[in-house]
This record gives C-alpha cells, structure tokens and sequence, in this order.
C-alpha cells in the first residue's frame, strides 16, 4: 500500500509488500529491508516526506502482480467448473516444468521471486507438455483476469528491459542530480530492479 499522507509509511505482513501467496513468508519480506531502510533513510534525511515521495518506497512491482494469477488458479471456488484434479495438475505440471528447467528457473520461484524469463519458459513448457490443461486455467480464472495479468506480464518485460539496460545508464547520472531529483530516481531504479526480479542472485 502506498503512502497517501504526509509523514507516513504502511507497514504489513510478507503478503503485503512481497506476494499473495507468500511461500517464504517473513524470509521473503526480508530481501526488501535493504531497500526500504535506506529509502527510509533518505526520505528522513532529505525531509522528503510528502506522500508523493514516501510512496515511492513502495511502488508498483509487476513480477508482485503477475503472482497474483497463481493464488487466483489455485484458489478452490464454490461453484467451479473444472475437474476437481485441477488445481493438483497444475500444481504438478508447473513444478514438473521448473524441475526440468533446474535451478535458475526452480529456486528464484521457491523464493517468492518472479522474473520474466523464469516465468516465460516455464509457461512455455507448460504450454508444450499438457496443452489440455489451457483451457480449464480459462475457466478457473476467467478472460477479464487473464487479461489483466497479460498487462502485468508485459510491464514485467519491461521492467526487465529497463533494469539491465537503462539502469547502468541512468545511475552513472545520479551524483549530478538535485538532491530530490537523485532520490527520486533511486527509487525507480529500485522498483525496476525489484519489480523484475532482478536483484535476486543464485
């Protein structure tokens, strides 16, 4: 959640800042203190701290939104329309597909970490070893979802893009910059890097 007053930030639980199915749990929330203790920091020492700049601590992150597909797939609905097996295959059809992929692809996701490259080949082999269970996740997370996660996917994509090639060239620019100006864009290269994933290392 953003800040949307003066002199405040909100605090919550691992699903709050990292994901809606939060696998790793107060581990996960963990691989943001650095990034949020030193916005916390700045934001003090600079005395940015008007709504607009703290809820820059807490941006957008796409790899966050596009989780949210898994917790809707899996997530058993009264009046379901698909196979009561579903959400099992699923569940067994993405890890089958991670395993075979190995460590790059497996372990970032155990970590409650999503980037797009992990995610697209996994979707990719998914795709190609059980073709048929394509249409019962239309079914169980319906078009409009699918829809909106598509938008995620691809602002995933770009945040990638922008972390591994703008990135470098924007932070070479940061020392001349007004004060404001340079923690503002701190913070946008921090939610590129954490929005795709990318700060995670195996």
């Amino acid at each position: 959640m953003q800040a949307s007053l003066i002199h405040s930030l909100q605090f919550g639980d691992a699903s709050g800042i990292q994901s809606p199915v939060s696998f790793g749990g107060f581990g996960s929330l963990t691989r943001h203190l650095g990034r949020l203790s030193a916005g916390v920091y700045e934001a003090i020492n600079g005395d940015f701290l008007d709504a607009s700049s703290l809820s820059l601590l807490n941006p957008y992150m796409p790899n966050l939104s596009a989780s949210w597909l898994f917790q809707r797939a899996m997530s058993a609905k009264k009046n379901s329309n698909v196979p009561p097996e579903f959400i099992n295959e699923l569940l067994h059809v993405n890890f089958q597909s991670m395993q075979k992929l190995g460590d790059p692809v497996l372990r970032p996701f155990l970590q409650d970490v999503i980037q797009f490259g992990a995610l697209s080949k996994t979707l990719g082999l998914v795709m190609l070893t059980k073709p048929q269970i394509i249409p019962s996740i239309f079914k169980q997370v319906g078009i409009p979802v699918l829809l909106d996660w598509s938008s995620h996917f691809f602002m995933l994509g770009y945040y990638t893009f922008l972390s591994t090639y703008a990135d470098p060239v924007i932070r070479s620019l940061l020392t001349a910059f007004p004060s404001k100006m340079k923690y503002e864009w701190k913070r946008y290269l921090e939610a590129w890097k954490y929005g795709s994933g990318l700060d995670y290392k195996l």
